[in-house]
C-alpha cells in the first residue's frame, strides 16, 4: 500500500527504497537504506497515518518492529547470515511525529557461532528517539 503523503516527502540522497522478504515489513513500508560500507547499513522510514496512536505520534510497537528489522538488517549485513530475535530491551525516549525521517543507527557488537548480539537507536535529525539492544539467533533459512 503505497501512501501518496510519503511520495511526495524526500528521501536523502544515498538512501533506496528496499523489498522486504517480510509480508508484515512490506506492509509497514516502504523503509529505505544507505548502504555505508561492509559492517554499515543504515535503515529508514517516513511515518504515515498508518503508523499513529490515538495521540497523533508513532506508535511505540511501530517503532519496535522497525527497530527489529533494523537490527536483523545489521545482523545479515555484517555476517551475511539469517536471524531471528530471541530478546530485544528498548527504550522510547521522544515522541516521533507523521511525515519524519526516521533513521536507524545500528551496531553489530558481537557474534557467536549461534548468536548474534546488536544495538542501535533510532534518529530523527539530531535527536535520538529510541534505543534498544538485542539477541539474535542464527537461522537456516526455509527452502523454497
Amino acid at each position: 500500500m503505497k501512501n501518496k503523503k510519503n511520495d511526495a516527502l524526500s528521501v536523502p540522497e544515498g538512501f533506496k527504497e528496499v523489498g522486504g522478504f517480510a509480508a508484515f515489513a512490506t506492509r509497514n513500508g516502504p523503509y529505505f537504506e544507505k548502504i555505508v560500507d561492509e559492517k554499515t547499513v543504515i535503515r529508514a522510514f517516513h511515518p504515515d497515518e498508518r503508523h499513529l496512536n490515538g495521540v497523533q505520534y508513532v506508535h511505540g510497537g511501530m517503532l519496535m518492529s522497525f527497530m527489529d528489522s533494523a537490527l536483523a538488517r545489521t545482523v545479515n549485513h555484517g555476517t551475511g547470515k539469517r536471524a531471528v530475535t530471541l530478546k530485544m530491551n528498548s527504550e522510547f525516549l521522544s515522541p516521533v511525529k507523521e511525515g519524519d525521517w526516521v533513521e536507524a543507527h545500528c551496531e553489530l557488537i558481537r557474534d557467536t557461532r549461534s548468536i548474534a548480539f546488536v544495538r542501535g537507536i533510532l534518529m530523527v535529525g539530531k535527536r535520538t528517539v529510541f534505543k534498544a539492544d538485542a539477541l539474535f539467533h542464527y537461522i537456516k533459512p526455509p527452502a523454497a
